[in-house]
């Protein structure tokens, strides 16, 4: 019980429960995970079938995967290690590639770049909230906004998280 990330956390057989009332401390900042929640909840209950989707990547036992693992979608890439795992048998540069395009991805400031991102493993759906704005620049995720309407359009917005569903041409 000690090591619960919530003393407060509802006891409930709901395992994303916990998020409703604990903060999570990652690269300097104070991510509440309620954000999280209300996101994975709203992806559970209106994305119909099992589109790709895009989350920022975080070093392995952080919080990392958090969309992919709470709805089980598919990702560009889950979590890294089991990945790796899960795919013994490739050059592990199969997997460590779709880390650097991504973190590439939340980087860049090229519309084509991101783009072609977006086609080469067909993305439906982007999470910008809390983890991405802890791990990439301010100049990279400014481009979300600024191109909402062009790549993608904003489908769900709370606090400091966003769900951008890609513009299908």
């Amino acid at each position: 019980i000690r090591d619960r990330m919530n003393s407060e956390a509802p006891h409930t057989l709901d395992g994303m429960g916990y998020m409703l009332t604990s903060v999570y401390h990652d690269q300097g900042q104070e991510m509440e995970l309620s954000q999280d929640y209300a996101a994975i909840r709203w992806v559970q209950e209106n994305v119909p079938g099992s589109p790709v989707i895009v989350e920022g990547v975080a070093p392995e036992y952080r919080w990392g995967a958090r969309f992919s693992i709470n709805t089980g979608l598919p990702a560009v890439l889950g979590w890294n290690w089991h990945q790796r795992q899960q795919r013994a048998t490739l050059p592990d540069t199969t997997v460590w590639g779709r880390l650097s395009d991504i973190e590439a991805f939340y980087y860049t400031i090229d519309q084509k770049a991101a783009e072609q991102f977006l086609d080469r493993y067909g993305v439906a759906y982007i999470v910008v909230g809390q983890l991405e704005k802890a791990y990439y620049s301010t100049d990279g995720l400014a481009k979300f906004s600024q191109w909402d309407g062009i790549l993608w359009k904003e489908v769900f917005h709370q606090g400091e998280t966003t769900i951008y569903e890609v513009i299908d041409e």
